[in-house]
């Protein structure tokens, strides 16, 4: 196929298609809307989540292995204001059953006073205590930094300073629920954006009657084909904008939701909830060949629609698929664990690889031949689409 040049006449096309996408407020407003809305009610709904959970009771577990007076003396105090640190119950395991539970994540909040914790506040006036908290809980996040704050008040105050050190360990899922937030909704936006412009823009001129116009303009099909993708993409670029800024504002609600813990559960819970800054190139890049993927199916099927209701519904159910594996594996990036006839059915699908350049990505995992054959996949997927695309568009130019 003959590579198209850029001449008068397809600059005229290309300004013509994005005066009318540009036309529509209502498609750019949503465009912008829906990443910025997509990020900021899920930080919005962690600060009501956690502003919830934070007055409610959780329970603690507590071992105390010193037999001298700061130990006791810190246990009785951490028992006997319950109901003010929002204790309930509060149990008493041995060190043996604390691993266990640790090793099985069952546990919410462990306290772990260890032998010879008043011998080192006696001699030294320094000395260790542990936490460990389930942070992918709320109440137990919140319930441990109660803790923590008691406890300093109770052992720092004496005539003799003395100080406390807790140390925080976390049990949490493996992976980043930024990242996995980020996975999720990258590509159940970008997957399902496209279809407004898709149908406005192809089965909408059929719908509309300017499609004979248009074929009969002294034009190659393929050169009034990009000139459309031209102001398609234009509209991605704004999306993915969008998603940028509401990944920072999605931080900076986290980062302000915790600034009242802490400082160690401050920075764990930071880890945990947001997404790396550093990795929002690369997170916009995945988003535009996502974005590209769905707008060359979406080609395909709105050239072969009758009109613009029946591109949205084809283009609905048939993305349903591809939606359907990103809602149960979006938040796990468990692509590869699946085998036999299931694991290809999945790798077949290109938005399936977008989850693992994204889940390798944000895990700091990705190799650059693994995340050259993602990309070149999509890329590839996206090509023989927009070519299928153009055949089409030849087609109708013979009907026409």
């Amino acid at each position: 196929m003959k590579m198209p040049t850029l001449d008068v006449k397809t600059l005229w096309m290309i300004r013509k298609e994005i005066r009318e996408v540009t036309r529509s407020r209502w498609l750019i407003l949503g465009f912008i809307i829906s990443p910025m809305f997509a990020w900021m009610f899920q930080g919005a709904f962690l600060s009501f989540i956690v502003y919830q959970t934070s007055e409610e009771p959780e329970m603690v577990y507590i071992t105390l292995e010193d037999d001298g007076y700061w130990g006791r003396h810190l246990y009785e105090s951490i028992a006997g204001n319950q109901s003010n640190l929002l204790i309930n119950p509060l149990v008493n395991i041995t060190l043996e059953e604390a691993q266990q539970k640790i090793a099985d994540k069952t546990i919410s909040v462990w306290v772990y006073i260890p032998a010879g914790f008043s011998q080192e506040l006696n001699t030294t006036t320094e000395s260790t205590m542990q936490i460990v908290v389930n942070t992918a809980s709320f109440r137990a996040t919140a319930a441990a930094s109660r803790i923590d704050a008691h406890s300093r008040e109770i052992i720092n105050e004496v005539e003799i300073i003395r100080e406390v050190t807790i140390y925080w360990y976390t049990i949490a899922p493996e992976a980043n629920y930024g990242h996995q937030l980020a996975i999720f909704l990258v590509m159940l936006t970008s997957v399902l954006a496209p279809a407004p412009y898709i149908s406005k823009s192809f089965a909408g001129e059929r719908e509309a009657k300017t499609l004979e116009a248009l074929l009969v303009v002294p034009m190659s099909r393929i050169k009034i084909l990009g000139a459309k993708l031209v102001s398609g993409i234009a509209l991605t670029a704004i999306y993915s904008v969008f998603t940028a800024v509401g990944i920072l504002t999605y931080n900076l609600s986290i980062i302000m939701r915790v600034a009242g813990l802490a400082p160690e559960l401050q920075q764990a819970n930071i880890d945990l909830y947001t997404v790396n800054a550093n990795t929002i190139p690369l997170i916009m890049f995945c988003q535009f060949l996502v974005l590209l993927c769905a707008i060359g199916i979406g080609v395909v099927i709105s050239c072969l629609a009758k009109d613009r209701a029946t591109a949205e519904s084809v283009n609905s159910m048939i993305m349903l698929i591809p939606t359907f594996v990103i809602g149960i594996l979006g938040f796990t990036g468990s692509i590869l664990q699946y085998g036999g006839i299931l694991g290809w059915i999945i790798l077949a699908i290109p938005f399936s690889h977008a989850i693992l350049f994204l889940n390798a990505v944000l895990a700091g995992t990705g190799t650059l031949i693994g995340l050259s054959i993602n990309v070149g996949y999509m890329m590839g997927f996206t090509i023989v689409f927009l070519f299928i695309g153009a055949k089409l568009f030849e087609r109708e130019a013979i009907i026409s």
